[in-house]
């Protein structure tokens, strides 16, 4: 229920509930619903309902699962782009350290590896703070 209070020069005591509502009906559309129309101290006031029509309810419908499944979608490519990330780079830190001992090379692979399932973890908590966020 909403209240409008206007400030109006001029007599329009002639104006009835249902002249508002036929005027308020071709302008906005059946949403909008007069409850009460009268004139309080030097003002008119204005009473009134906005109803929430069907095209409103599907289009709130639609865009649901479309909020909640992109944080989704958005999680799961990171951590996959996460993981191909640290493969590619295992593999070419492999080839570059060809040269290099054993020990040495299996230092580099750990540090790589532990550092992009940093990022795939962090990327994962950040999907997660969306989705709670949204909610």
């Amino acid at each position: 229920m909403y209240e409008a209070v206007l400030a109006i020069s001029g007599d329009i005591s002639r104006v009835t509930r249902t002249d508002l509502q036929r005027v308020l009906s071709a302008k906005f559309g059946q949403a909008v619903e007069v409850v009460d129309w009268g004139r309080s101290g030097g003002n008119y006031v204005l009473q009134f309902r906005v109803r929430q029509t069907q095209a409103q309810v599907q289009s709130d419908d639609l865009y649901q699962p479309a909020a909640f499944f992109v944080p989704i979608i958005i999680t799961v490519a990171a951590i996959a782009g996460a993981i191909y990330l640290a493969y590619r780079l295992t593999i070419e830190i492999k080839s570059a350290f060809a040269l290099v001992s054993q020990p040495a090379r299996d230092t580099a692979v750990g540090g790589v590896g532990v550092g992009m399932a940093g990022l795939g973890v962090g990327a994962a908590l950040f999907g997660l703070y969306l989705l709670a966020k949204r909610g």
